[in-house]
C-alpha cells in the first residue's frame, strides 16, 4: 500500500523526524547529511522542540523546524522548506546565529560553545548556478581556504536537483533524498532493494500510520492546502511582476524610439551639430537621451539662425 503522504509537507516532515520515537532515524539522517567521520558520528539525540499541538496550526505558514542536541553538545536545526520565500537565506543565517548564541548564559565561558549545524531541505532550486544538490557552507578565508571556525555549517539539500532512479540509489543520503522526493508513492509492502533498510522501512511505516489516522491525516491535508495556496500566491505574484516588467520595458523602448527620432530630427536642422549615428543614440540611456534632447531643443535651428 502506498503511503499517500508527501514527507516534504512540513507537518509530515516533523511528524516523521521530530518525535521522540523518531530520534534514531533523525540521527541516521543527520549522519548521512553531515558526512561526519566515524568517530564523530551522532549516536544519541535530545529533541529541544518536540512535535506538539502547535505544529498542527493551519492559520498561517508555520515554520516547523526540528532542533536537537547530541551527546557532545552539538546543536542541529533541521528544516524542510517547500516555498521559496523572500529572504530565505537571511532567515536561515539568523536561525543559526540565534541557536548558537543561546548556548551561553551570563557568566559562561566561550569555550563552552559547541558546533551548530543548520540542515535545510528545499523543494526548490536555491542555487541555480550549480547542479550540486548538497552544498555545505562554512566560515573560510576566500583565497587561502583557511577555516576560521569549524563550529558553523549550513548545509542545503535541493531536492529538485536529486534525480537518481531508485536503481541508482547507493548511499544513505541517496536513500533519504529519494524517500523525501517519492515517499508519497512508495509501497510499505514492496520496498525497492536499494531502499530496504531498517531506517527507511521505519520511516515508510510511520508515513503509513499518519495516513491511517483520520485526525492527523486531516491536519496533514490542511497543511498541504496551506502550502499549495502559498506556492500559488507566490507564483501569481512572480507572473504579475514579469508582466509588469514586460509592460515597463515596452513603454521604455517606445519612449526611447521617440527620443532618438526627435534628436535625429533636431540635429539635421542645426548648422553647428553633426548628425549622431542612430546606433550611438540607441546605446544611450533614457536619462541621457532626455538630457540631450532638451539641450538640442534649446539651440536655434537653421531657419532661426541669423545670416
Amino acid at each position: 500500500m502506498q503511503t499517500g503522504i508527501d514527507p516534504k509537507v512540513d507537518f509530515a516532515f516533523k511528524w516523521l523526524f521530530g518525535r521522540e520515537k523518531s530520534l534514531p532515524i533523525l540521527a541516521h539522517l543527520l549522519n548521512a547529511v553531515l558526512e561526519l567521520p566515524q568517530d564523530s558520528s551522532i549516536v544519541e539525540l535530545e529533541l529541544l522542540n518536540p512535535f506538539s499541538d502547535q505544529d498542527r496550526g493551519t492559520d498561517k505558514l508555520w515554520i516547523v523546524d526540528i532542533k536537537a542536541r547530541d551527546k557532545r553538545g552539538r546543536l542541529f536545526d533541521v528544516e524542510m522548506q517547500m516555498v521559496n520565500e523572500q529572504f530565505f537565506r537571511n532567515r536561515i543565517l539568523y536561525y543559526w546565529s540565534g541557536l548558537h548564541q543561546q548556548q551561553l548564559v551570563r557568566g559562561d565561558d566561550y569555550d563552552n560553545l559547541r558546533p551548530t549545524y543548520c540542515v535545510c531541505f528545499t523543494n526548490f532550486t536555491l542555487f541555480p548556478e550549480t547542479t550540486e544538490y548538497r552544498l555545505c557552507f562554512e566560515l573560510r578565508e576566500r583565497t587561502q581556504d583557511l577555516v576560521f571556525s569549524s563550529d558553523i555549517a549550513i548545509i542545503t539539500l535541493e531536492l529538485p536537483k536529486f534525480t537518481l532512479y531508485v536503481e541508482e540509489v547507493s548511499t544513505a543520503l541517496d536513500q533519504w533524498l529519494y524517500l523525501l522526493r517519492n515517499g508519497e508513492l512508495l509501497d510499505t509492502q514492496d520496498v525497492p532493494p536499494t531502499l530496504n533498510t531498517p531506517q527507511i522501512r521505519f520511516a515508510l511505516e510511520e508515513l503509513a500510520m499518519l495516513s491511517q489516522d483520520d485526525m492527523e491525516r486531516e491536519r496533514y491535508l490542511a497543511r498541504l492546502r496551506v502550502q499549495r495556496d502559498e506556492r500559488a500566491r507566490l507564483a501569481y505574484a512572480r507572473n504579475e511582476g514579469i508582466e509588469e516588467g514586460i509592460e515597463k520595458g515596452r513603454a521604455e523602448a517606445e519612449k526611447k524610439i521617440r527620443l532618438v527620432e526627435s534628436i535625429h530630427s533636431a540635429e539635421t536642422k542645426l548648422v553647428s551639430k553633426a548628425t549622431t549615428p542612430l546606433s550611438d543614440l540607441f546605446a544611450l540611456s533614457l536619462e541621457e537621451l532626455t538630457e540631450l534632447n532638451d539641450q538640442l531643443a534649446a539651440e536655434p535651428s537653421k531657419d532661426e539662425q541669423v545670416i
